[in-house]
C-alpha cells in the first residue's frame, strides 16, 4: 500500500506563497511609482493585460494557497470521515465562489 506523502502539497503551498509575495511586491512598487492614485489609474491598472493576468494568476494562487492550509487543517483535527468529508467540501464550495468572483469581478473590469 502506498502512503501518502504531504510533499506535494508542501511544494503547491511554497510556491503559492512565494508568487503571492512576488506579486504584492510588483503590486505595492506599481502604486509607489505612480504620481497619484485614483479610481481612473486603477481601473487603467488592472486593465492592463500584463497585470490582469497576474492579478486572475494571483486570485488562483491565493484560493490555492487557502486550500492546501484548510484542507491540511481539517485532516488533522476533523476525524469522522463523513464529518471530514462535508466540511472539505463546504470550504471547496466557498473557495470556487471566491475564484468565480473575483474572476467575473476582472473581467468586468477588463471590459470597462
Amino acid at each position: 500500500m502506498r502512503q501518502i506523502s504531504g510533499l506535494g502539497s508542501w511544494i503547491w503551498q511554497r510556491i503559492s506563497a512565494l508568487y503571492l509575495a512576488l506579486f504584492l511586491m510588483y503590486f505595492i512598487s506599481s502604486f509607489i511609482l505612480l504620481d497619484r492614485i485614483d479610481y481612473n489609474r486603477w481601473l487603467e491598472w488592472n486593465t492592463h493585460p500584463v497585470n490582469s493576468i497576474l492579478l486572475f494568476i494571483g486570485f488562483i494562487m491565493i484560493m490555492l494557497h487557502a486550500w492546501l492550509g484548510i484542507k491540511d487543517v481539517i485532516m488533522d483535527y476533523v476525524h469522522p470521515v463523513v464529518a471530514r468529508a462535508v466540511v472539505l467540501m463546504f470550504f471547496a464550495l466557498i473557495l470556487i465562489v471566491c475564484l468565480v468572483w473575483a474572476s467575473q469581478t476582472l473581467m468586468m473590469a477588463m471590459l470597462k
